[in-house]
């Protein structure tokens, strides 16, 4: 027999990891910035919003996969996370470039389809993608806060 209880015990678990992987993430992000490492921040960065938007979505039952940070914002807005604006025509370009930084920073074949070169990252690239990754997170965090997930 399913003990419901643990099940739940499991899952809050499981979304207490995911969001504090995405902290962990979001302070590498921060530090190989300061440090110069811009390309190795954006992909940090998109794990950041990729990993808490996971947290949130396992907090509806869901196993969510995927890199795609517009994928997964779509999915966690469905479930009521109120991100329709970061899907918005304004801003859908920076989220999805901020979903092609699981792949730009570390596989010199994607990074030449999207014609960059590492040289190419620059320290202002590195913010917007990181501020970008710190928005989503914050949303996630209100909404787990307030339904005692984390």
């Amino acid at each position: 027999m399913i003990d419901l209880a643990e099940l739940r015990d499991e899952n809050r678990s499981a979304v207490r990891r995911w969001h504090e992987a995405a902290l962990h993430d979001l302070e590498l992000a921060e530090l190989l910035a300061e440090r110069g490492f811009y390309s190795d921040a954006c992909f940090y960065a998109q794990q950041t919003a990729e990993k808490a938007l996971k947290a949130f979505l396992r907090a509806r039952g869901l196993s969510p996969w995927g890199h795609r940070v517009e994928e997964l914002l779509r999915a966690a807005a469905e479930e009521g996370l109120d991100v329709a604006d970061l899907l918005s025509p304004d801003r859908i370009g920076q989220v999805k470039s901020l979903s092609d930084q699981y792949l730009a920073p570390r596989y010199p074949d994607f990074r030449e389809r999207l014609g960059l070169r590492l040289e190419d990252y620059t320290r202002e690239q590195a913010l917007a993608f990181i501020e970008l990754a710190r928005e989503v997170l914050r949303r996630v965090e209100v909404c787990l806060r307030r339904e005692g997930w984390i």
